[in-house]
C-alpha cells in the first residue's frame, strides 16, 4: 500500500486537498479517515468532484466531504462509512477506497489512454478494452463495487465501454 500511496501522492500532487479537522468532527472519524482527510488529502478535479477545506456535519450520521460541480454533496455516512452523493448515488465503501478509485480513474484518462495502452481509444472499439481494464482495476479495490444498482462506477464503465465519454 505504501508504494501505491506514493504513486497516488505523486500523481495528484498539488490537487490533493488536505483538511484541518476540528475536534468535534475528528471524534466521529476512524483513524484511517483522519489520515486520508488530513495527511494524504482527496484530489480535486477528478470526475466533477470538488473537495473543500471545510468538513461539516449534515446530520449526526453524515459529514459533507465535498460536492460535485452540479452541487450534489459528497457525503461520508458515519454508520456505514460509505461515500454517497446526497441523491443517494453510491460512490465508495470508504474514504481510502475513494482515493484509490479516483486514482485508477484519473490514471486511465491521463496515462493509459494517452499512452494508448490498448490502442487508440476511438479506434477499433478499443474503448471496450479500456472499460474492461477500469472495471478490473476497480474490482481489485472492492470486489463488490459494481453490485449496487445505484452506483457511480457501473454507469461510468458502461459509458466508457460504449465510447460515450472521452
Amino acid at each position: 500500500m505504501i508504494d501505491q500511496l506514493e504513486k497516488i501522492i505523486s500523481h495528484f500532487n498539488s490537487n490533493l486537498i488536505k483538511r484541518e479537522i476540528n475536534t468535534q468532527i475528528s471524534q466521529k472519524l476512524t483513524d484511517e479517515e483522519i489520515v486520508v482527510l488530513s495527511q494524504i488529502g482527496l484530489p480535486n478535479g477528478v470526475l466533477d468532484y470538488e473537495f473543500t477545506n471545510d468538513l461539516y456535519a449534515l446530520s449526526k450520521s453524515e459529514i459533507i466531504i465535498g460536492k460535485t460541480i452540479s452541487n450534489n454533496h459528497l457525503i461520508l455516512n458515519l454508520k456505514s462509512r460509505e461515500i454517497r452523493r446526497d441523491d443517494q448515488l453510491f460512490i465508495s465503501k470508504s474514504l481510502k477506497n475513494l482515493l484509490l478509485q479516483l486514482y485508477i480513474y484519473d490514471s486511465l484518462w491521463k496515462i493509459d489512454i494517452p499512452q494508448q495502452k490498448f490502442g487508440n481509444y476511438r479506434e477499433d472499439k478499443n474503448h471496450k478494452n479500456y472499460a474492461k481494464f477500469l472495471e478490473t482495476e476497480l474490482l481489485k479495490i472492492d470486489e463488490n463495487l459494481l453490485k449496487s444498482d445505484n452506483g457511480l462506477w457501473t454507469s461510468l464503465i458502461e459509458d466508457i465501454e460504449f465510447g460515450i465519454v472521452g
